[in-house]
């Protein structure tokens, strides 16, 4: 698993950090809210990322950014399209568990970019 001291962007880094202390603190929302505004920093410094796809079936192709966890926070696809990545908050209210989720996806993305 990734950690936060191999995300070389110092503010990128900061917000990964920031949303663990709220985990820990037992704020899963306040690290959603943060998680989401760090992939969204992701996607705008790196924006090849929103042309980037996978082949989940063979012959379907998706936005590789859209195995974002749509848990609540959800990156909405006209968004990644358009190129102009916006979350949608469908929920006010997230657990723990699920900020963990939501912070493994954006370390991950964040190291495997070399951000």
């Amino acid at each position: 698993m990734a950690k936060p001291d191999q995300v070389k962007d110092t503010d990128l880094r900061a917000q990964i950090e920031k949303a663990y202390a709220a985990m820990r603190s037992g704020n899963g929302t306040e690290a959603v809210k943060v998680l989401s505004d760090a992939y969204l920093y992701l996607l705008n410094k790196y924006p090849e990322m929103l042309d980037e796809t996978i082949e989940p079936r063979p012959g379907r192709k998706m936005f590789a950014v859209m195995r974002w966890p749509m848990l609540g926070a959800n990156l909405t696809l006209d968004s990644v399209t358009q190129k102009r990545p916006q979350i949608e908050f469908v929920r006010e209210r997230f657990a723990v568990s699920e900020a963990i989720t939501y912070y493994e996806y954006t370390l991950e993305s964040a190291v495997a970019r070399g951000a």
